[in-house]
């Protein structure tokens, strides 16, 4: 099969890779109909996260079931699935709880040695283990394109903003304006609060934000701290979604909430580390929580109904729907902020 291959740092290309097999009897193959590039799949291609040359990359992917182990119960080969980005085992206590991003056999598709040693979902296939628990049956009446963020960034957008205990009438703060950021604009939206503030430097990312309902804010050519300040009477946001996974973004955060605010940080971060003013922190009163990998298997049927009910929608983002063989023009484009999504199609 064909697949998207990381080559070293800064540099993918399609690659003939063995096709993905039965090994486990949990295990699914899935045909991919639709993949997409992720934010987090830049920190792989920039050395961010380890990845080894020659390893498959990706974790966003729609398809069709092509073959299930004899323990599948809940799927049979042409059911239409979403695939969840991360791989969990279904059965410990974590994921009993629905924290199954803390499952004790957590691993990442795409992710190399990183996440456990899975193929990417950047290809014709995907392998799929414990698919009763990692794979989400699509409604007919849902195209695949839609379908594919319940995956991954739409469910973690919704998941942020439901952790972050968003009231009516609040404000809010978006620090990223990228996919993830979108998502938490609209999630905000939906549970009532009062303004959402987006806080980006891409003309086009900010752009989208306002189509979602958000105040543009262009970090470029305002502070974010006075820019806020001013929409809300010298206060400070209610509550901020860090969206981004960088120091600087984590500080404009804190910057911007008000005291006695919450924080939520969703973005990604690795080896960072950070000296922090606890007296500070500590005085402001902040509550800050960090969200960690999104437990999509507990939020993404909630999310669903959020996609149907027409409050959640990823399209306005795709900028670009791109054949597989072109996905290193996808990873260029997209690093470079001339594409907000980039759709793979094999």
């Amino acid at each position: 099969m064909r697949a998207v291959v990381y080559e070293g740092v800064g540099r993918v290309a399609v690659h003939s890779v063995p096709d993905p097999r039965l090994e486990e009897p949990t295990d699914a193959i899935v045909r991919v109909t639709t993949s997409a590039i992720c934010g987090s799949d830049l920190h792989f291609l920039h050395g961010k996260a380890p990845l080894d040359p020659g390893e498959t990359i990706g974790h966003e992917a729609v398809g069709v079931v092509e073959a299930v182990g004899p323990e599948i119960e809940r799927f049979r080969p042409g059911d239409r699935v979403v695939v969840a980005f991360d791989v969990v085992c279904g059965r410990c206590w974590f994921c009993r709880r629905g924290e199954t991003h803390l499952c004790e056999e957590f691993r990442n598709l795409g992710a190399g040695i990183f996440g456990g040693g899975l193929g990417g979902a950047q290809a014709e296939l995907v392998r799929v283990p414990y698919a009763d628990t990692n794979l989400l049956a699509v409604p007919p009446e849902l195209d695949d394109e839609r379908a594919l963020f319940l995956g991954d960034t739409l469910t973690t957008g919704y998941y942020a903003a439901a952790i972050s205990g968003v009231r009516p009438g609040e404000v809010v703060a978006v620090v990223g304006a990228g996919p993830v950021g979108f998502f938490c604009i609209q999630a905000v939206r939906a549970q009532g609060a009062s303004e959402v503030l987006a806080l980006d430097r891409e003309p086009d990312r900010l752009a989208l934000a306002e189509r979602a309902g958000g105040a543009a804010i262009d970090v470029s050519r305002q502070h974010p701290h006075t820019a806020v300040a001013e929409r809300t009477g010298d206060r400070g946001a209610d509550v901020v979604l860090e969206a981004v996974g960088s120091p600087s973004a984590f500080a404009t955060a804190l910057d911007v909430v008000r005291r006695g605010g919450r924080v939520t940080v969703v973005g990604m971060y690795t080896g960072e580390s950070e000296l922090v003013p606890l007296g500070g922190w500590w005085t402001r009163a902040l509550d800050i929580r960090f969200a960690g990998i999104c437990p999509v298997h507990a939020w993404w049927e909630r999310a669903l109904e959020e996609l149907l009910a027409g409050r959640m929608d990823p399209l306005p983002i795709v900028s670009h729907r791109l054949p597989l063989d072109r996905a290193a023009e996808g990873y260029a484009l997209f690093d470079s902020h001339r594409a907000t999504k980039v759709l793979l199609v094999p």
